[in-house]
């Protein structure tokens, strides 16, 4: 009898552990769909001429580098600065200036922080141009 009794004790010790077990959530949720597109590491920019009056956006992509990211241009965008659709790179210098350069690695534009989330081009010293924010 006492041997049943311990039986039954140690069954309905484990079937309580059991269902504690079993209504843990977990950590993670197993199932991947890809419904939810992830979010480019990137930040969008208006670029603006104000000499011209022309605006276009550009896009500062995924990092290639611990100081330089991709960047890109449209075509449009080289009627606010002749050549910037032809950028690629956007590096950071670690004194507060940027500079977006092409392929090769030459400057386009060389841009400072401005306020709050706005770039104002500092290289060459005609280039009026700002980069604000978009996202």
């Amino acid at each position: 009898m006492k041997t049943l009794t311990i039986a039954v004790l140690a069954g309905a010790v484990s079937l309580g552990l059991w269902s504690l077990a079993a209504q843990e959530v977990p950590d993670v949720d197993p199932v991947v769909s890809n419904s939810i597109p992830a979010r480019a590491a990137g930040h969008s920019y208006t670029v603006s001429n104000v000499v011209a009056n022309t605006a276009c956006l550009a896009e500062r992509g995924n990092p290639i580098s611990s100081r330089s990211a991709r960047f890109d241009a449209g075509a449009d965008c080289d009627a606010v600065w002749p050549g910037l659709s032809k950028a690629r790179t956007w590096t950071s210098n670690g004194d507060g200036t940027v500079v977006v350069a092409d392929a090769q690695g030459e400057a386009i534009l060389t841009v400072v922080d401005g306020d709050g989330l706005a770039y104002e081009a500092v290289e060459p010293a005609d280039a009026m141009i700002t980069m604000i924010s978009a996202d």
